[in-house]
């Protein structure tokens, strides 16, 4: 039982969060290869992800 909890878990939670941390390394060695933002990390990440959302949320008529 604890097998079937712990594999729910982990594709729910966990494994989305790490593709996103190996997504946001790939991106910023990908800026800093082109050489267009070479100070990339993990909160401008976040930021952009907030950032999205919020547009999202306000097209679809949420309120804040």
């Amino acid at each position: 039982m604890f097998e079937i909890i712990f594999k729910i878990w982990f594709f729910i939670a966990i494994l989305p969060f790490l593709i996103f941390i190996e997504g946001s390394k790939k991106f910023g060695a990908f800026l800093k290869r082109k050489e267009i933002y070479s100070h990339w990390d993990m909160l401008h990440s976040f930021i952009l992800v907030l950032i999205i959302l919020i547009i999202i949320l306000w097209i679809e008529g949420y309120r804040f």
